[in-house]
């Protein structure tokens, strides 16, 4: 992932859903660009209006299936416990 304009908030989690590490990613700080492991829970969040990243996966494009999503996550649509 590389930012392109703006800023965002990166998190990832271990197999149990605690938080593993954070990074906050801006164009033109400490962190740019991260390469994020095949396999690692991980979500980003806009820190800013407008912010813009690129993200690049090997192919082909394949949507997520249900073994793939974090057993520990609310289902979609579920509130937060």
């Amino acid at each position: 992932m590389v930012m392109v304009r703006g800023s965002m908030g990166l998190v990832a989690f271990d197999d149990e859903g605690r938080v593993s590490d954070t990074r906050v990613m801006a164009v033109g700080g400490d962190t740019f660009a991260v390469d994020i492991p095949h396999g690692r829970y991980h979500t980003a969040i806009s820190l800013e209006p407008g912010s813009v990243f690129f993200e690049a996966k090997a192919g082909p494009y394949r949507p997520l299936t249900d073994d793939e999503l974090a057993p520990w996550a609310p289902a979609k649509g579920q509130p937060r416990p």
